[in-house]
Order: C-alpha cells, then structure tokens, then sequence
C-alpha cells in the first residue's frame, strides 16, 4: 500500500509538472529572444554617389526564428518608412517589430533602400507635402515623390531577387512571400505588389502601415489581399488613402483584405502595433499564407 501511495504521488507530480513544461515551450515560440539576426547582408551593389550613407545602401537584415524549422519558412519582406528622406532598418521601432514578427515563425527580410529624397533635395516633393490633406485629385504624386517610390520599389525587386537566389541557403519558402512596410515604406510595398509588375517573386498578401497609393486604379481583381492599420489623426498621410485602399478592395471582392482605423491615434505608431496586433498580423498572414498539408 505504502509502495502504490508512492508511485501515485509521483505520477500526480509529473501530471502537473508537464503541461507547466509544455506552456513554457510554447511561450518560447514566441518570444522574440529566440530570434537569430544576420545584419547588413548585402542584396545588391551600393547606388553611386551615397559615399558612407549606409541608409541608402543596399544593405538587409535578416531575422530567423532560433529553432530549426520542420519546413521551409514563410516570409516576410519589411521597408521602414521615413519619407525617402530618412530613416533605417535599424531603428528601434523596426527592429522590436521585426523580431516579434520573426518569433511567430517567419523569416523576416528588413531593407534599407536607396533614399531619393535624402540624396537630392525637392521642393514641395515630400510625403507630408502630397499626402495630409487626403487624395490628389488627378491621381499624381509630385514627381519628386513619384520617383522616390519607384527607386525604392527597385531596390525592393532586388531584395527579391536575393531571396530567390539565397532561399535554399536560408530555408525560405519564396511561394509564401509577404510584403510590408511602413509610411514611405508601405508606400514602396504597395506600389511593388500593385503598380510595378514584377515577376520576380509572387506576393501573397500585403501588410500596409500608414501608407497609401497616389491612385488605385492599379490594383486588379486578382491583387493580393492587404491588411492595413492607420491612425485616424495621421497629420503626415491622411487617413483617407486607408480608406481608399479599402474601398477598391472592397469594389473588387478582394474579402481576405482588413482595414484597422485606430482611433485618437497618429502616424507611425510602431510601438502599438509591437505590443498590440503581431497576433492580428500573424492571422493575417497564416491565412493568406498556409503552410502545406
């Protein structure tokens, strides 16, 4: 009897001891200290004329969940903002959000991109400029702008070539590929996913922080679905061009898409989306992107 009573006490500790066990593995999945960095990996040659300006170098970051995965990894491509004026992958608020997007099982891909309007100075081309008091009505950014997006974009199409070159290196899986970016580097993933007709690799779904699109008139019926977030009182790109993406996609019965409007709130709000919606985004993704059966 003595021996039975024993053996039941250590079964009833092991019996609380491992679902304990359990919930700690699985925090860990998503614990952004588990994530590995590989920094300035070169994706293209440096533009002429930036001299030591690492900002407009074509430099990536990579962030790659610790564990060894059982498959090939989704993707994620990242573009700061900054209003091709400033800005870089490794500013704080890119780096905290790359890393917990990488600890839900995604290889993260963060790009400094050649900055057109830091390198030559416009008047009246910057993003708050064109951009806070809603729409143009004939559907044009400055040209300054216009050009900006589309050097960005062009860098971004070399970074997938990278991955395309480097995938099986990295363990990455360039059939579930996600673009997304914030302020001008949302503009410059919206642009390279609906405007620029790269073939390059296929984009599956787009994640749009505060950004827009001069026009929508682009974007097709067979447009990867978009998630975006936008702060209601953005004074630097109005909140109208959120809408407007929502309403084509809408239009064109693109239902996989998401709009976020958040409330009393303003542009780049990095550290509420980090703390906040990595598990909205991650559905987001999961969804669009769904790993084989």
């Amino acid at each position: 009897m003595e021996y039975k009573h024993v053996v039941n006490r250590i079964m009833l500790m092991i019996a609380l001891f491992i679902p304990s066990f359990l919930y700690l593995q699985a925090q860990s999945v998503s614990d952004s200290s588990t994530i590995m960095i590989q920094r300035n990996l070169r994706y293209a040659d440096a533009p002429l004329g930036i001299g030591q300006d690492t900002s407009s170098d074509r430099l990536l970051d990579l962030y790659l969940p610790h564990t060894k995965p059982m498959e090939s990894l989704p993707i994620l491509v990242f573009i700061h903002g900054g209003g091709f004026s400033g800005g870089d992958k490794g500013a704080k608020g890119n780096v905290a959000l790359c890393k917990e997007i990488a600890a839900k099982g995604y290889a993260v891909v963060s790009i400094n991109y050649y900055l057109h309007l830091k390198q030559n100075k416009i008047q009246g081309a910057s993003a708050g400029a064109n951009m806070k008091d809603g729409l143009p009505k004939d559907g044009k950014f400055h040209t300054g702008l216009e050009t900006a997006v589309k050097m960005a974009s062009a860098d971004t199409e070399l970074a997938l070539q990278w991955i395309k070159n480097h995938a099986e290196n990295y363990a990455l899986d360039t059939n579930r590929l996600a673009i997304s970016g914030g302020s001008a580097g949302a503009m410059t993933a919206l642009y390279t996913t609906y405007r620029s007709k790269q073939k390059i690799l296929p984009i599956r779904c787009v994640v749009n922080f505060w950004g827009g699109l001069a026009s929508t008139d682009d974007i097709r019926a067979s447009a990867a679905p978009l998630l975006t977030f936008h702060g209601e009182q953005d004074d630097l790109i109005n909140v109208a061009y959120a809408y407007a993406l929502h309403k084509k996609m809408n239009e064109l019965n693109i239902q996989q898409s998401e709009i976020h409007i958040l409330k009393n709130m303003g542009h780049a709000i990095y550290n509420y989306i980090t703390k906040n919606e990595i598990n909205t985004i991650d559905k987001f993704l999961t969804s669009n992107m769904p790993a084989y059966e």
